[in-house]
């Protein structure tokens, strides 16, 4: 089982980089960036998929945030499209505008690591997600020299898998079907 690679994804995030910044400049690049798209974002855009990660794993989203338009997808980040949001902490305001684009995506992808296991943020879009649309997938990131054994709740949920440039959603051994099946309504068989 392939998963996703936490260093196959740095790996590839870094080879498509022109230049590697370092993490500071990189981040200042990235809201300047971030501001340009901004100013130009429609609050009622569709996405086919909502991201939920934590803030930590930015390269990481970055990376699989790209595959995933290659492949055709759009895609909602928070910090990509609503520069604007106070992830820090839990307000009202954050969460109407969370809702609000949850209520424009087809489905979630909940990109699981250690960094992860701190938001206060995934489980609420995870939960609110699943009663909305029911199309959940959870995205395990993990090291080379670990397996995904699921956590608690997220055991409930089909898992995306990475396998060579194509993502699939696993129920388990045997059990798949392709991302672009998936978000057309099929489930794993």
């Amino acid at each position: 089982m392939a998963i996703i690679r936490k260093s196959e994804i740095l790996r590839r995030y870094n080879a498509a980089q022109t230049t590697l910044l370092e993490e500071a400049s990189e981040r200042r690049w990235a809201a300047d960036s971030l501001q340009k798209a901004f100013e130009s974002f429609s609050f009622s855009e569709h996405y086919d998929i909502f991201l939920s990660h934590a803030y930590s794993d930015a390269r990481i989203v970055k990376q699989i945030r790209g595959m995933l338009i290659e492949k055709g997808y759009s895609v909602y980040v928070d910090w990509i499209e609503d520069e604007q949001l106070d992830r820090g902490k839990v307000s009202e305001y954050t969460a109407t505008v969370l809702r609000n684009r949850m209520n424009n995506c087809s489905s979630l992808i909940y990109l699981t690591s250690d960094s992860a296991e701190k938001s206060v943020w995934m489980p609420w879009e995870l939960g609110y997600m699943d009663a909305r649309t029911g199309r959940v997938s959870v995205a395990p990131i993990i090291e080379d020299d670990e397996e995904f054994d699921g956590r608690e709740y997220l055991g409930l949920y089909p898992y995306l898998d990475l396998t060579g440039d194509s993502f699939y959603i696993h129920r388990g051994i045997g059990s798949w079907v392709t991302l672009g099946d998936w978000m057309q309504g099929e489930k794993p068989k």
